[in-house]
């Protein structure tokens, strides 16, 4: 799917889909839909993801700022992203807590039912199975857009924005300013004051 054409999750629907999870991989498939909305990660870089790359295991705790190597992300390019929303953190914590050897910063991080890593594809449909048992219309770039639309919706400027999303064209990172229809609504309420 085309960047920026990907469903928008809204936050009701964000907190219905997590609370329709069960099973044992409850705490996995949460930590990933909050790394794709806080984050604004790719599946692919998902897919990628080790356990040190989140989790420092010398000083025992997640860490805020993640590095994704040009090898995890798409373009190749290097880019930092940040982990702060508490809720993300403490979900991923669980998981790494309960489902994961954490002594081992190189194991992926997100196990598939077989065991091992996820491959981009796999994790793609893991993340649009989430959405569609939750009966939400979604994809696995949904996240990503919903990630980019709430940053908009705060004000964050499109340059910081780029950044964060890792976007070699701001003309790439531009697609999500003009999707959101609540932003063009709210330029029109402006005629109106």
């Amino acid at each position: 799917m085309k960047s920026g054409k990907a469903p928008f999750v809204s936050e009701d629907d964000l907190e219905l889909t997590l609370d329709t999870m069960k099973g044992i991989n409850k705490n996995r498939n949460q930590a990933v839909l909050l790394f794709s909305h806080f984050l604004g990660l790719r599946a692919k870089e998902l897919a990628a993801l080790h356990v040190g790359d989140v989790y420092d295991v010398k000083r025992e705790r997640i860490k805020e700022n993640i590095r994704l190597l040009g090898s995890m992300t798409k373009g190749n390019k290097y880019r930092e992203v940040f982990l702060v929303d508490e809720r993300a953190k403490e979900y991923i914590m669980q998981y790494l807590i309960q489902e994961r050897p954490i002594n081992d910063p190189n194991a992926p991080l997100f196990l598939s039912q077989k065991g091992g890593a996820f491959s981009a594809n796999s994790m793609q449909r893991m993340i649009s199975n989430l959405y569609k048992q939750a009966g939400i219309k979604a994809s696995s770039h949904s996240g990503r857009r919903s990630f980019a639309t709430r940053l908009i919706r705060k004000g964050v400027d499109i340059y910081s924005i780029q950044q964060l999303m890792g976007h070699s064209s701001i003309n790439t990172t531009q697609v999500y300013f003009a999707s959101d229809p609540n932003k063009l609504k709210e330029a029109v309420y402006k005629l109106s004051q």
